[in-house]
C-alpha cells in the first residue's frame, strides 16, 4: 500500500516510545529493528526505506512476545494493561476493548471487538487469564493496526484529498511532537470531535510541547538533520589528540543535543542556534572547550565569544567533519551546503583526490589550509572549491578535535572567506562572523523549514509541495525564526489534516 496511505510507525525510536506508553515503564531489551534501505545521514522515518522485511517481521514476533510476557508479569504494565481486577470472560472484553484502543490508537471497530474478545476467551478457556493477556497482547502488537498509522478513515474533502479522521489527526499529532503514540486526553480530544479546527489542533500542540517527550523528539530530529552521530565513529590519532576517545564522541554529540534543546524550548531562533555561546559541558568537553571543569554533570556554561558562537562551532560538527590529523575544509564546507543550505551534494570528478592532504617534507611548513588551497588549485577543481572552501575555511580555527587554534603547524590561523549563496553574501573573518552571517540568512532558515517538512511527511519534498513549504517559510518568517512556532504552524496547517486520493 502506498505510504500516502499508510505510514509506517515502528522505526526503532517510535516503536520503543510507543511501547513504553502502553505499558506505562521502559522495556529495555527489545531486539534491535533493521535499518533496511535508509541512505546514511538522511531521516530515518522516510517512508520508501521501511519496507517489512522478513527480518523486521521475525523481529516484531520476537519483540511482541516479550512485551505480552512484562505486561502480565510485571507490577507497572499489568496495572497499566489490565483495567479491571476479575479473570473472567466480562474483564476479558473490558481489557480487549481498552487495550485495544490505546494500540490501535481508535477505538475497535464492533467485528475487531467481538473477533479479539473471542480470541481472549479462547486462550482464557484452554490455558488462563494470564496466557490470554499475553498471547492477545502479542498478537495485537503484530498487527498491521499497531505496526502502521494506517490512514484509511477519513471522508472526501474534494476530488483530490482525504479529510483525515480526527484519530488520525491525533496519531499525526502524538508522532510528530512526542514520537510516541497519543495519551489519554488527545485520544479523548479525538473522540469528542475536538481536532477539527486549527484553534483546537493548536491547543494540543502547545500542551504536547509542554511535555518532556516532546524534547526527546526535537533531539530525534537534530540528531538525524544535523548528522550527529557522525562524530560517534570519528577516530583521530591518539599521539595527537590523547583525550579523544568513545567518552569524547559520545560528550560532544550530547553537548550539541543538550544545546539544540536548550536553544529550542528556550522560545529560541534560527539566529541564536547560529550564534548562541551558551553550552552545556561535563569534564570531557570542559577539557576540549579549554575551560574550568564544572561542579556539576553537564553544567549550563557561557563560551568565550570570540572563540565559540552556534552549531558549527562545536566539537560535534568540527570533529565529525574533519580527518584523524587535520580537519577537512571540504567535508566542513560540504555539510554547510548540503545540510544548512539545503543543496545537494557537489559531485567531485572520478579522478578527484578525496584523501587527506600530506605536507611534502621539502616544501617547508604550510598550514592545512595552504595544503588544500594547493590541491583545488587546477581549474577543474575551483568551478566547485571557490564555494566549498569559501565555507569551509572559516572553520580552519578548529582543528581535527574541534580545538581552536590560532596557530597551525607554527603559522597563523587563516579563517578568512567568501560567504555565497545565502542570500547576504559576504566576505567573514572567522568562524563567529560566519556564524552570524548563517543565522541571518533567509536561505538557512528556509531550509529550516523544508528540513521539518520533509521529516513530518516522511519524504523528500516534491513540486505540489511548494505552496505549503512557501507558507511555512513565510510563517517562520514572520515569528522572527521562532523554532518552536514552526512545529505550531506545521501542525496547523490544512494539509495537516489532508492526505491525497490514492487508486487501490
Amino acid at each position: 500500500v502506498t505510504p500516502r496511505r499508510q505510514r509506517q510507525m515502528c522505526i526503532r525510536d517510535r516503536y520503543d516510545n510507543t511501547v513504553r506508553d502502553l505499558l506505562g515503564t521502559d522495556m529495555a531489551g527489545l531486539p534491535e529493528q533493521p535499518s533496511d534501505a535508509v541512505l546514511e545521514g538522511s531521516f530515518e522515518n522516510d517512508a520508501l526505506s521501511l519496507g517489512p522485511s522478513d527480518v523486521r517481521i521475525s523481529r516484531y514476533e520476537t519483540a511482541a512476545m516479550m512485551i505480552g510476557e512484562r505486561a502480565v508479569n510485571d507490577s507497572v504494565a499489568r496495572a497499566r494493561v489490565l483495567p479491571c481486577a476479575g479473570e473472567d470472560a466480562a474483564c476479558g472484553r473490558e481489557f480487549v476493548e481498552t487495550f485495544g484502543r490505546r494500540a490501535f490508537r481508535r477505538p475497535l471497530t464492533d467485528e475487531e471487538l467481538d473477533r479479539w474478545s473471542g480470541f481472549f476467551e479462547t486462550q482464557r478457556s484452554e490455558i488462563d487469564f494470564d496466557a490470554a493477556v499475553q498471547l492477545t497482547v502479542a498478537a495485537m502488537l503484530q498487527t498491521p493496526q499497531f505496526l502502521y498509522k494506517i490512514e484509511d478513515r477519513g471522508a472526501d474533502a474534494n476530488a483530490e484529498q482525504i479529510q483525515l479522521s480526527q484519530f488520525e489527526i491525533a496519531n499525526r499529532i502524538s508522532y510528530l511532537l512526542w514520537e510516541s503514540m497519543p495519551d489519554d486526553e488527545l485520544l479523548r480530544a479525538a473522540e469528542a470531535g475536538e481536532l477539527q479546527t486549527e484553534e483546537q489542533i493548536e491547543a494540543q500542540a502547545r500542551r504536547l510541547l509542554q511535555d518532556d517527550r516532546a524534547r526527546a523528539a526535537v533531539r530525534n530530529f537534530h540528531r538525524q538533520w544535523l548528522y550527529l552521530d557522525r562524530v560517534t565513529g570519528e577516530e583521530k590519532l591518539p599521539e595527537m589528540f590523547p583525550m579523544w576517545g568513545s567518552q569524547a564522541r559520545e560528550s560532544a554529540k550530547e553537548e550539541t543535543l543538550r544545546f539544540i534543546e536548550h536553544t529550542f524550548f528556550e522560545d529560541g531562533t534560527v539566529n541564536d542556534l547560529f550564534t548562541s555561546n551558551v553550552a552545556f559541558v561535563d569534564d570531557v568537553m570542559a577539557e576540549l572547550y579549554d575551560i574550568p571543569s564544572p561542579s556539576e554533570p553537564w553544567e549550563q556554561v557561557e563560551l568565550d565569544p570570540q572563540e565559540r558562537a552556534g552549531l558549527l562551532t562545536r566539537v560535534a560538527f568540527l570533529a565529525g567533519n574533519a580527518h584523524d590529523a587535520n580537519g577537512s575544509p571540504p567535508l566542513r564546507g560540504v555539510y554547510v551546503m548540503e545540510r544548512i543550505l539545503c543543496e545537494q551534494r557537489p559531485s567531485p570528478p572520478a579522478d578527484a583526490d578525496t584523501s587527506p592532504v600530506e605536507p611534502d617534507p621539502d616544501a617547508g611548513p604550510m598550514t592545512n589550509r595552504q595544503l588544500f588551497e594547493q590541491r583545488v588549485q587546477p581549474a577543474s577543481c575551483q568551478g566547485c572549491h571557490v564555494r566549498i572552501d569559501g565555507f569551509g575555511y572559516g572553520f580552519e580555527s578548529y582543528d581535527a578535535a574541534g580545538i581552536f587554534r590560532e596557530l597551525d603547524n607554527g603559522l597563523p590561523v587563516d579563517a578568512t572567506g567568501f560567504a555565497n549563496g545565502i542570500g547576504n553574501d559576504a566576505e567573514y573573518d572567522g568562524p563567529v562572523e560566519l556564524q552570524g552571517l548563517l543565522g541571518e540568512s533567509e536561505v538557512v532558515r528556509n531550509c529550516v523549514a523544508k528540513q521539518w517538512f520533509t521529516y513530518v511527511n516522511g519524504r523528500p519534498m516534491e513540486p505540489a509541495d511548494t505552496c505549503q513549504v512557501e507558507a511555512l517559510q513565510a510563517e517562520l518568517a514572520d515569528n522572527d525564526g521562532n523554532l518552536k512556532e514552526l512545529l505550531v504552524s506545521i501542525v496547523k496547517r490544512p494539509e495537516f489534516r489532508l492526505r491525497s486520493k490514492v487508486q487501490e
